[in-house]
């Protein structure tokens, strides 16, 4: 291929040859390609196939809106192309146009400013609202098994990864934190109007892109965990600053103007989409919005939304917020609704069992809370309970989230089971450790050689004097000895690693590179070029075999 790319033509060579797209990276990294135009027709010629799309979205940083323009030009010509391929050519081309590459996306950063001297123009609250809309990313399809990537495609994101993201580094706290605070009501307003109009928009393109949907668990939920300010919001993105943006401002509008607040409560209920039904939710929980209309937002919702995607986190906050506020006639129709349950046929399977569940987890939440349930309802929890006896509510601050994610917590293993054994039996005490430790009890060898990197050496020297080399032992120590200080100690590692032997260096050649890379400036300059030659020739070895 390369002989053939630099005596020809690349872009008539590729067109007529039709290697498979997945050699495009090679091509890239081979620099054969001048222009990333030039594979436009070799592109088109690939557009009936399903893993011409995959092995395009995988690369689509290297395209540009040049390509964009002659793939759509082409595409527009094509005949005998599946409705699903061309859906996801079109979304191809999209990102093609809209992506910025080798600059900074600066659209906020020249917004700020004129924020900070105080402009309000029409001008400026339109670029706010289309810099918070999410925008159309594509990439490389993420699949758990060969087996889901060789299933028939149905729908575009079967064969890449759709997002909808919002400028590299923004944020809500980035745009409230602008936001004056003494903003007029007619501001407000105005800008709130359009972020709604921004987010139906984003809403509107990614159910066409089919990953956005009323129907179980879309793209919105996994963005927005809570509209309300919420540790569960953090390291999300997407949908999400448009959201908490427009939620917040909606909070700063209700105390300056009511009546402005409540319409656009009416306008957000009425919305066909769930995201921006979940707003109206949000703001039923204000003491602002009367009773009545928080407790009919509540009766009208699609049943569904009550119990779960990201909806019934909104559900349980303005019950516990409002409950007592509602009109007792109120107060029972909801019980009823949730008495009833979501519809069966939004579960595929064990569907009683999932319905009991949705009524159980609201019921005995209210229960929880201090309601006093009325007969009906009470006689349901009471049922559900009879039949299924093992089950608990969640915690209280887990209330309504279907997904709940916690800080990582480290296992670390117990050096203290290593305490007493000598040096030359150190290696063989923690491999029979780790054979028979339990997945929590973690790694006693990880956790010695973390806090007493002496002693995990002196039990790789004993090792080494019987010509055992044990791998898996090394690279746990190399990652953790990053950390040594004392030049011995430095020094011996080093001086180990020479001795290694040749066969089965390369096992831990990686942790080795690492680890001298952290020692460069420790270690003398005689041992640390010696190791650094070493480690050059392993590598070498390994792009002669590749």
């Amino acid at each position: 291929m390369r002989f053939f790319l630099t005596k020809n033509n690349a872009a008539a060579v590729l067109a007529e040859l039709n290697p498979s797209l997945a050699r495009l990276p090679m091509l890239v990294e081979l620099r054969l390609i001048d222009t990333e135009t030039q594979l436009a027709s070799w592109i088109e010629k690939n557009f009936s196939e399903p893993d011409a799309v995959r092995e395009v979205a995988s690369n689509i940083n290297f395209f540009g809106s040049e390509t964009a323009d002659i793939l759509d030009f082409r595409l527009n010509r094509a005949k005998g192309i599946l409705l699903l391929l061309v859906t996801c050519w079109r979304l191809i081309i999209r990102h093609m146009r809209s992506a910025k590459r080798g600059a900074l996306r600066e659209e906020w950063f020249e917004i700020l400013p004129r924020l900070k001297r105080g402009e309000q123009s029409a001008e400026l609250l339109e670029r706010i609202a289309n810099v918070l809309r999410p925008r159309l990313r594509v990439g490389k399809h993420l699949s758990w098994t060969d087996k889901e990537d060789a299933c028939d495609p149905q729908r575009p994101a079967d064969l890449m990864s759709i997002d909808y993201e919002v400028e590299d580094g923004l944020t809500d706290e980035s745009v409230l934190s602008a936001w004056p605070d003494d903003a007029s009501a007619d501001t407000d307003d105005k800008l709130l109007r359009l972020l709604t109009h921004a987010l139906t928009a984003a809403l509107e393109d990614a159910s066409e892109a089919r990953v956005e949907g009323d129907v179980g668990y879309s793209l919105s939920d996994t963005d927005v965990a809570s509209v309300a300010g919420h540790q569960q919001n953090a390291y999300r993105s997407g949908f999400l600053p448009i959201v908490r943006v427009t939620a917040d401002l909606w909070s700063r509008l209700a105390r300056k103007d009511v009546r402005r607040a409540l319409v656009l409560v009416e306008i957000w209920r009425a919305s066909p989409f769930r995201l921006i039904r979940r707003l109206a939710i949000f703001a039923a929980a204000d003491p602002a919005v009367p009773a009545d209309v928080a407790a009919n937002i509540l009766m009208t919702l699609p049943p569904a939304e009550l119990f779960f995607a990201n909806s019934s986190v909104e559900t349980y906050r303005l019950i516990d917020a409002r409950w007592a506020s509602f009109a007792a006639n109120d107060q029972q129709a909801i019980e009823r609704v949730i008495a009833k349950g979501p519809p069966a046929e939004r579960f595929r399977e064990d569907q009683e069992r999932m319905v009991d569940r949705c009524r159980f987890d609201l019921l005995g939440h209210l229960e929880r809370s201090g309601v006093q349930l009325g007969t009906d309802a009470q006689s349901v929890l009471t049922e559900i309970r009879r039949r299924w006896p093992d089950w608990q509510l969640r915690p209280q601050a887990q209330a309504g989230f279907q997904i709940w994610h916690e800080g990582s917590s480290l296992i670390v293993g117990d050096p203290a089971k290593l305490s007493g054994v000598p040096d030359s039996q150190l290696i063989a005490a923690s491999k029979k450790a780790a054979d028979e430790a339990d997945f929590l009890e973690g790694d006693a060898w990880q956790a010695l050689c973390a806090t007493d990197t002496p002693r995990a050496l002196r039990g790789l020297e004993a090792q080494a004097t019987i010509g055992d080399w044990p791998a898996w032992a090394w690279r746990t120590f190399l990652w953790a000895a990053g950390a040594q200080k004392d030049l011995s100690h430095v020094t011996r590692t080093a001086q180990l690693l020479l001795e290694w032997p040749k066969e089965g260096f390369g096992e831990i050649a990686r942790e080795a590179a690492w680890w001298l890379n952290e020692m460069a400036k420790t270690l003398n300059e005689e041992l640390l070029w010696r190791l650094w030659d070493r480690l050059v020739e392993v590598f070498l070895l390994e792009e002669e075999k590749a």
